[in-house]
């Protein structure tokens, strides 16, 4: 007489983190996704966004659901999923990294001053060298009111939510079996993708300006070339999550830097899309430099440990 046994058949949770750990990028790059533009769907369906619902939130509801998404997409995918391949040990291995700062001064200097340089050099080819310089020259005290303040505030709340995920993650792993090179164009296309709710919230606090398709193919563009510059500082600092998000901060603090010395209506007068060509065109000739000086790696030897 044959005895039959039976195996217990596998929990949701068995279930779910083994298609986690058989399908690592795919899941993180669902997660990511879905976190995000689930929480911002009743911004896109308010008055605030296209109105297909009548209501309006509260700004500070609205400032939450806006900024929330940022942390529970990027970061929760990656904790999710860092979990589901390594357990403990890997989740907490991964919020050291949120504190791991001795990756070298210069890379501070990269952060502090490097970016605010390209942003500067990018002004001097829309109106000129002598106008960004005397600008800089004449209101100096907005270092310390502009940009550190932009660049430890606004922009690093927004960064801290998505840098553990695309770069903290997803460009951490992907790059050990693809690559630095092939590993920066996907992660910076989906990253640039990531961001169509919050192109699309048109007329509320966050309104980014009419739809307009082109518009956001170059923003994506955009966000892919910049991708490679950030995953540049990133491998070279030992792949550390606190550099990743103060070089993507200091690259907005930058941004917004540049703009407050510039004279009043300047951008009116170069106009938006000659702004938004000229930086492309920028981005691209700096990601090319840094591709063929590091010959497509990136700073990334393979023979690093991965964290």
């Amino acid at each position: 007489m044959s005895t039959v046994t039976l195996s217990p058949k596998p929990t949701l949770v068995a279930s779910v983190r083994g298609l986690l750990v058989r399908h690592p990028f795919v899941a993180y790059f669902i997660l990511a996704y879905a976190g995000t533009w689930l929480l911002d769907l009743p911004l896109l369906l308010s008055r605030d966004g296209f109105g297909l619902l009548p209501y309006t939130l509260p700004i500070v509801v609205y400032a939450i659901l806006f900024l929330l998404p940022t942390y529970v997409g990027p970061t929760g995918a990656a904790l999710l999923v860092t979990a589901a391949l390594e357990g403990k040990a890997g989740v907490h291995h991964f919020l050291h990294r949120y504190h791991q700062w001795r990756v070298g001064v210069r890379w501070y200097l990269v952060i502090l001053l490097g970016y605010m340089l390209l942003q500067m050099i990018l002004a001097s080819l829309l109106v000129g060298p002598v106008t960004v310089l005397q600008g800089a020259v004449a209101n100096w005290p907005t270092l310390f009111t502009v940009y550190l303040p932009a660049l430890l505030i606004f922009p690093a709340i927004i960064t801290w939510g998505e840098e553990p995920g695309w770069r903290g993650f997803a460009q951490t792993r992907m790059q050990v079996e693809y690559g630095a090179l092939r590993t920066v164009l996907v992660v910076g296309l989906l990253h640039g993708i990531w961001h169509l709710p919050a192109y699309l919230l048109v007329g509320g606090p966050a309104a980014m300006g009419p739809i307009d398709p082109w518009w956001f193919v170059l923003n994506t563009v955009d966000i892919m070339l910049i991708a490679v510059i950030f995953t540049w500082v990133f491998n070279h600092a030992k792949f550390s999550i606190l550099i990743a998000s103060l070089s993507h901060a200091a690259w907005n603090a930058a941004d917004v830097w540049v703009g407050s010395i510039l004279p009043a209506g300047t951008i009116q007068q170069v106009g938006i899309w000659h702004l938004r060509y000229t930086q492309v065109l920028f981005l691209l000739v700096c990601a090319l430099v840094i591709i063929f000086a590091t010959k497509g790696r990136l700073g990334y030897r393979p023979a690093d440990p991965a964290p």
